[in-house]
């Protein structure tokens, strides 16, 4: 029994609402405004009514009888969390009610990036969060924090932290956090770390959405040294002088010396010059950094140079070999003008 008198109290509460519906309607049905401007909504009745108004928290209208629109008007809007009612009293029926949806909003008062770790460089291969705060923007619903790295998107975070919310002031201003984990690696040696606070307050918002940047943030990266490429076998000839050349890249700039078992050599910008004083052996070049050590080695040979018997022989095989290439050469020619005057006493014979 009491379920059915539940039933019938909750058809009649649908009926009146059915009949109060579709009485007013809102021109625009819904508005976002910038915290301290201006907004105006029309209200138009479309049935009979002994009078018609507006409840507002601020610049209500009162009930005014004979009209078919009213207007809810206010010069600045500086409450946050407002749903304005537009009715009509109907005399023996509903009242006709529309509610206007208001979504005011604020830019942030500012927005910026910087490292959670006490240092002024970062390492290679080690994890760093930057930070992005957010401070007072509204409403925070509406707010999406977007990482770029340079010009590219990295990340973009809707679980941001809330730092100071209150239950009571949702809608109102608050501050925001943002952490962002990186691993940089020597590629991202001086990149620009940057955080936009973007505000997507739909269609009836501003178009595009409302977007604030920070400054970026130069990241710089310390990784060990890496050296150069090089040879790793060197002939010298004894009494004579060669040069090691050795360079490498690292961030500090790495410091570069020639080494050869365990003992440290003159070295000006990675250069050692090889004297005749110096032996053979495994050269090593050493570049190291407060980061690491990368080390190469060459291996440096003496040759005699050549006596004076093997240069003679050298002379004499070198005139040996000139002179057969000229003697082929002299036979080719030969040969190709025998074959040219052939061909022309052929050519005569068949004439005659």
């Amino acid at each position: 029994m009491r379920s059915t008198q539940v039933s019938v109290v909750w058809l009649i509460l649908s009926l009146r609402a059915a009949a109060a519906g579709g009485c007013l309607e809102l021109h625009p049905p819904r508005v976002v405004v910038r915290h301290g401007d201006p907004v105006s909504v029309n209200c138009t009745v479309s049935r009979d009514h002994s009078g018609m108004g507006w409840k507002a928290p601020v610049d209500d209208v009162p009930i005014t009888p004979g009209v078919q629109f009213l207007t809810w008007r206010v010069e600045s809007l500086r409450i946050w969390d407002l749903m304005p009612l537009c009715y009509a009293n109907r005399p023996g029926k509903p009242q006709c009610k529309e509610r206007l949806s208001v979504t005011v909003y604020k830019p942030p008062d500012s927005v910026s990036v910087s490292s959670m770790d006490s240092t002024d460089s970062m390492m290679e291969g080690s994890q760093y969060q930057l930070k992005c705060e957010i401070q007072n923007i509204a409403p925070v619903q509406n707010l999406t924090v977007k990482w770029y790295k340079g010009d590219t998107l990295v990340y973009e975070d809707r679980d941001y932290v809330i730092e100071d919310r209150k239950s009571d002031r949702e809608k109102a201003p608050v501050s925001v956090a943002s952490i962002l984990l990186i691993t940089p690696s020597r590629a991202d040696d001086g990149a620009e770390y940057s955080c936009w606070a973007e505000l997507d307050l739909g269609p009836e918002g501003p178009q595009p959405p409302l977007a604030m940047k920070s400054t970026p943030l130069n990241i710089t990266v310390h990784y060990k040294p890496t050296i150069t490429p090089i040879e790793t076998l060197l002939h010298v000839l004894r009494d004579s002088s060669a040069v090691l050349n050795c360079s490498a890249k690292g961030n500090p700039p790495p410091n570069i010396v020639w080494m050869l078992k365990g003992q440290r050599l003159p070295t000006q910008d990675g250069i050692y010059t090889i004297s005749k004083t110096d032996h053979k052996g495994n050269y090593t070049c050493r570049a190291s950094n407060s980061v690491g050590i990368h080390e190469k080695t060459v291996w440096v040979i003496f040759t005699d140079p050549p006596t004076k018997s093997a240069r003679i022989i050298g002379i004499v095989l070198g005139a040996v070999i000139v002179g057969a290439v000229a003697v082929a050469v002299i036979l080719l020619m030969k040969q190709h003008e025998r074959s040219r005057i052939n061909c022309s006493v052929r050519t005569l014979m068949l004439i005659f």
